[in-house]
Protein backbone atom coordinates (compact mmCIF):
# COMPACT_ATOMS: atom_id res chain seq x y z
CA UNK A 1 0.00 0.00 0.00
CA UNK A 2 1.38 3.83 -0.73
CA UNK A 3 2.25 5.73 2.13
CA UNK A 4 0.95 8.65 0.96
CA UNK A 5 2.07 10.56 4.04
CA UNK A 6 5.48 10.50 2.67
CA UNK A 7 4.66 13.41 0.47
CA UNK A 8 4.31 16.85 1.31
CA UNK A 9 3.47 19.59 -0.06
CA UNK A 10 4.63 23.62 1.00
CA UNK A 11 3.40 26.60 -0.46
CA UNK A 12 5.04 29.58 0.02
CA UNK A 13 3.17 32.42 1.60
CA UNK A 14 0.32 30.18 2.22
CA UNK A 15 -0.17 32.08 5.86
CA UNK A 16 -1.76 34.59 3.37
CA UNK A 17 -4.67 32.38 2.46
CA UNK A 18 -8.41 33.73 3.35
CA UNK A 19 -9.87 30.51 2.82
CA UNK A 20 -9.16 26.48 4.09
CA UNK A 21 -10.24 23.53 2.65
CA UNK A 22 -13.59 23.46 4.43
CA UNK A 23 -14.56 26.31 2.00
CA UNK A 24 -13.82 24.41 -0.94
CA UNK A 25 -15.06 26.26 -3.83
CA UNK A 26 -13.64 29.19 -2.70
CA UNK A 27 -10.21 28.20 -1.19
CA UNK A 28 -9.70 26.73 -5.07
CA UNK A 29 -10.43 30.00 -6.68
CA UNK A 30 -8.18 31.67 -4.01
CA UNK A 31 -5.19 29.39 -4.60
CA UNK A 32 -5.40 29.73 -8.54
CA UNK A 33 -5.79 33.43 -8.37
CA UNK A 34 -2.07 34.11 -9.34
CA UNK A 35 1.11 32.16 -9.87
CA UNK A 36 2.59 30.02 -6.57
CA UNK A 37 5.55 28.68 -5.86
CA UNK A 38 5.14 24.83 -4.22
CA UNK A 39 7.94 22.62 -2.90
CA UNK A 40 7.54 19.17 -3.13
CA UNK A 41 9.05 16.73 -0.30
CA UNK A 42 9.23 12.86 -0.39
CA UNK A 43 10.23 11.33 3.15
CA UNK A 44 11.16 15.02 4.72
CA UNK A 45 13.77 15.84 1.09
CA UNK A 46 12.73 18.50 -1.18
CA UNK A 47 12.19 16.79 -4.82
CA UNK A 48 10.36 19.37 -6.65
CA UNK A 49 10.08 22.98 -7.09
CA UNK A 50 7.08 23.96 -8.81
CA UNK A 51 5.40 27.41 -10.38
CA UNK A 52 1.59 26.70 -10.32
CA UNK A 53 0.20 28.54 -12.95
CA UNK A 54 -2.62 31.23 -12.70
CA UNK A 55 -5.68 29.61 -13.61
CA UNK A 56 -4.89 26.48 -12.80
CA UNK A 57 -5.58 23.92 -10.16
CA UNK A 58 -3.19 24.29 -7.12
CA UNK A 59 -2.29 20.43 -5.51
CA UNK A 60 -1.60 22.34 -1.84
CA UNK A 61 -3.67 20.90 0.82
CA UNK A 62 -4.83 18.21 -1.22
CA UNK A 63 -4.59 14.42 -0.86
CA UNK A 64 -4.81 13.04 -4.34
CA UNK A 65 -1.61 14.14 -5.67
CA UNK A 66 0.46 13.78 -2.56
CA UNK A 67 -0.31 9.68 -3.28
CA UNK A 68 0.05 9.79 -6.95
CA UNK A 69 3.53 11.44 -6.21
CA UNK A 70 4.43 8.79 -3.39
CA UNK A 71 3.76 5.84 -5.17
CA UNK A 72 6.06 7.09 -8.55
CA UNK A 73 8.69 8.47 -6.40
CA UNK A 74 8.72 4.88 -4.39
CA UNK A 75 8.16 2.80 -7.32
CA UNK A 76 4.96 1.40 -6.09
CA UNK A 77 3.68 2.72 -9.66
CA UNK A 78 6.45 1.57 -12.18
CA UNK A 79 7.13 4.12 -14.79
CA UNK A 80 10.64 3.72 -15.58
CA UNK A 81 11.19 3.46 -18.87
CA UNK A 82 7.46 3.51 -19.98
CA UNK A 83 5.58 6.41 -21.81
CA UNK A 84 3.31 7.89 -19.15
CA UNK A 85 0.40 10.01 -19.88
CA UNK A 86 -0.10 12.30 -17.01
CA UNK A 87 -4.17 12.97 -17.61
CA UNK A 88 -5.56 16.31 -16.79
CA UNK A 89 -1.83 17.06 -15.47
CA UNK A 90 -2.54 20.74 -13.59
CA UNK A 91 0.75 21.44 -12.86
CA UNK A 92 2.09 18.73 -13.29
CA UNK A 93 3.44 17.33 -10.49
CA UNK A 94 2.88 13.55 -11.04
CA UNK A 95 4.54 13.91 -14.47
CA UNK A 96 7.41 15.81 -12.97
CA UNK A 97 8.04 12.57 -10.62
CA UNK A 98 7.66 10.33 -13.53
CA UNK A 99 10.67 12.22 -15.46
CA UNK A 100 12.23 11.94 -11.64
CA UNK A 101 12.24 8.21 -11.95
CA UNK A 102 13.21 7.63 -15.31
CA UNK A 103 10.22 7.26 -17.77
CA UNK A 104 10.58 7.45 -21.14
CA UNK A 105 8.16 9.91 -22.18
CA UNK A 106 5.72 12.38 -20.25
CA UNK A 107 2.83 13.36 -21.84
CA UNK A 108 1.26 16.45 -19.82
CA UNK A 109 -2.25 16.61 -21.06
CA UNK A 110 -5.03 19.04 -19.98
CA UNK A 111 -7.90 20.88 -21.09
CA UNK A 112 -6.89 24.01 -19.55
CA UNK A 113 -5.16 26.05 -21.55
CA UNK A 114 -3.17 27.40 -18.69
CA UNK A 115 -1.35 24.62 -18.56
CA UNK A 116 1.12 25.84 -21.50
CA UNK A 117 2.99 26.92 -19.24
CA UNK A 118 4.77 24.03 -18.29
CA UNK A 119 6.64 23.83 -21.47
CA UNK A 120 9.08 26.37 -19.59
CA UNK A 121 10.02 24.31 -16.80
CA UNK A 122 13.34 23.37 -17.46
CA UNK A 123 12.79 19.52 -16.04
CA UNK A 124 10.65 19.35 -19.51
CA UNK A 125 13.20 16.78 -21.92
CA UNK A 126 13.17 16.88 -25.33
CA UNK A 127 10.55 13.92 -25.24
CA UNK A 128 8.42 15.17 -23.30
CA UNK A 129 5.65 17.11 -24.76
CA UNK A 130 2.73 19.42 -23.13
CA UNK A 131 -0.30 19.58 -24.77
CA UNK A 132 -3.93 21.42 -24.26
CA UNK A 133 -6.51 19.03 -25.88
CA UNK A 134 -9.72 17.12 -25.02
CA UNK A 135 -8.49 14.12 -22.81
CA UNK A 136 -6.48 11.87 -25.24
CA UNK A 137 -7.66 13.70 -28.42
CA UNK A 138 -4.92 13.79 -30.11
CA UNK A 139 -3.34 10.54 -29.28
CA UNK A 140 -2.41 7.38 -31.25
CA UNK A 141 -4.13 4.11 -30.40
CA UNK A 142 -2.15 1.58 -28.41
CA UNK A 143 0.66 4.22 -27.97
CA UNK A 144 1.20 4.51 -23.74
CA UNK A 145 2.07 2.59 -21.04
CA UNK A 146 1.17 4.24 -18.31
CA UNK A 147 -2.21 6.89 -17.84
CA UNK A 148 -1.94 8.28 -14.54
CA UNK A 149 -5.56 10.55 -13.88
CA UNK A 150 -7.05 12.24 -10.90
CA UNK A 151 -10.93 12.55 -11.66
CA UNK A 152 -12.82 16.00 -10.57
CA UNK A 153 -14.51 15.11 -7.52
CA UNK A 154 -17.35 17.42 -7.41
CA UNK A 155 -20.14 16.34 -10.18
CA UNK A 156 -22.24 19.54 -11.38
CA UNK A 157 -25.10 20.00 -14.13
CA UNK A 158 -23.75 23.28 -15.07
CA UNK A 159 -21.01 23.81 -17.71
CA UNK A 160 -17.57 23.61 -16.31
CA UNK A 161 -15.10 26.36 -16.80
CA UNK A 162 -11.97 24.94 -18.01
CA UNK A 163 -9.91 27.90 -18.41
CA UNK A 164 -9.87 27.60 -14.68
CA UNK A 165 -9.60 26.15 -11.92
CA UNK A 166 -12.79 24.69 -12.04
CA UNK A 167 -11.09 21.99 -14.44
CA UNK A 168 -9.45 20.56 -11.94
CA UNK A 169 -12.15 19.87 -9.24
CA UNK A 170 -15.74 19.90 -10.96
CA UNK A 171 -17.10 17.51 -13.70
CA UNK A 172 -20.13 16.43 -15.64
CA UNK A 173 -20.38 13.07 -15.07
CA UNK A 174 -20.34 11.94 -18.70
CA UNK A 175 -16.39 12.60 -18.01
CA UNK A 176 -15.54 9.91 -16.49
CA UNK A 177 -17.34 7.72 -19.40
CA UNK A 178 -15.26 9.66 -21.75
CA UNK A 179 -12.22 9.39 -20.19
CA UNK A 180 -12.55 5.01 -19.77
CA UNK A 181 -13.31 5.36 -23.69
CA UNK A 182 -9.99 7.70 -24.09
CA UNK A 183 -7.69 5.81 -21.90
CA UNK A 184 -8.83 2.43 -22.82
CA UNK A 185 -7.63 3.77 -26.69
CA UNK A 186 -4.48 4.97 -25.84
CA UNK A 187 -2.95 2.35 -23.64
CA UNK A 188 -1.29 -0.41 -25.01
CA UNK A 189 -2.68 -4.15 -24.58
CA UNK A 190 -1.24 -4.73 -20.78
CA UNK A 191 -0.75 -1.11 -20.05
CA UNK A 192 -2.02 0.20 -17.07
CA UNK A 193 -4.49 2.76 -15.80
CA UNK A 194 -4.08 3.99 -12.14
CA UNK A 195 -6.81 6.93 -11.18
CA UNK A 196 -8.16 8.19 -7.78
CA UNK A 197 -12.16 8.47 -7.65
CA UNK A 198 -13.98 9.17 -5.33
CA UNK A 199 -16.93 6.88 -4.39
CA UNK A 200 -19.92 8.89 -2.36
CA UNK A 201 -22.29 7.28 -0.11
CA UNK A 202 -25.01 8.73 -1.80
CA UNK A 203 -23.32 8.36 -5.59
CA UNK A 204 -22.19 5.05 -5.36
CA UNK A 205 -24.62 3.86 -8.64
CA UNK A 206 -22.24 5.88 -10.51
CA UNK A 207 -19.24 4.15 -9.41
CA UNK A 208 -21.07 1.05 -10.17
CA UNK A 209 -21.81 2.46 -13.64
CA UNK A 210 -18.14 3.51 -13.67
CA UNK A 211 -16.73 0.01 -13.30
CA UNK A 212 -19.32 -1.83 -15.80
CA UNK A 213 -17.52 0.52 -18.08
CA UNK A 214 -14.26 0.14 -16.90
CA UNK A 215 -14.87 -3.69 -18.08
CA UNK A 216 -14.87 -2.98 -21.41
CA UNK A 217 -11.39 -2.24 -22.04
CA UNK A 218 -9.73 -3.63 -18.75
CA UNK A 219 -9.19 -6.61 -16.82
CA UNK A 220 -11.39 -6.19 -13.59
CA UNK A 221 -9.47 -8.75 -12.17
CA UNK A 222 -6.95 -6.86 -12.41
CA UNK A 223 -7.43 -3.83 -10.06
CA UNK A 224 -5.94 -3.30 -7.06
CA UNK A 225 -6.20 -0.40 -4.21
CA UNK A 226 -2.94 1.19 -3.74
CA UNK A 227 -4.54 3.76 -1.44
CA UNK A 228 -7.49 5.19 -0.03
CA UNK A 229 -8.53 7.61 2.08
CA UNK A 230 -11.64 8.00 4.73
CA UNK A 231 -14.41 10.33 4.92
CA UNK A 232 -17.68 10.67 6.23
CA UNK A 233 -19.36 11.42 2.94
CA UNK A 234 -17.68 8.07 1.20
CA UNK A 235 -14.55 7.19 0.10
CA UNK A 236 -11.14 8.05 -2.24
CA UNK A 237 -9.37 5.62 -3.79
CA UNK A 238 -6.41 5.17 -5.58
CA UNK A 239 -6.59 2.07 -8.08
CA UNK A 240 -4.78 0.90 -10.95
CA UNK A 241 -6.09 -1.80 -13.32
CA UNK A 242 -4.49 -3.36 -16.92
CA UNK A 243 -5.71 -2.73 -20.18
CA UNK A 244 -7.13 -6.50 -21.19
CA UNK A 245 -4.55 -7.75 -24.02
CA UNK A 246 -5.48 -8.63 -27.29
Amino acid sequence: MIRQEDVSIVLKDAETLQHTRKDYIEYHQELSSKAREISVLFQDKKVLDVTVPPGVFNPYGGIAAQAFMSGVLSGEIDVKGKKVVDLGCGCGVAGWCCVLKESEKVLFTDINPNVIALKDNPMLRPQDEVKVQDLCAGEEKDSYDVVLMGFPSRSIERTVDYTSYESGILRNDDLIFKTIDDVGRVLKPGGKFVFFYRVFNDRFPLYLEFTSKLAQYFDISSVKLLWYSYEATGHGLLLSVDKASL
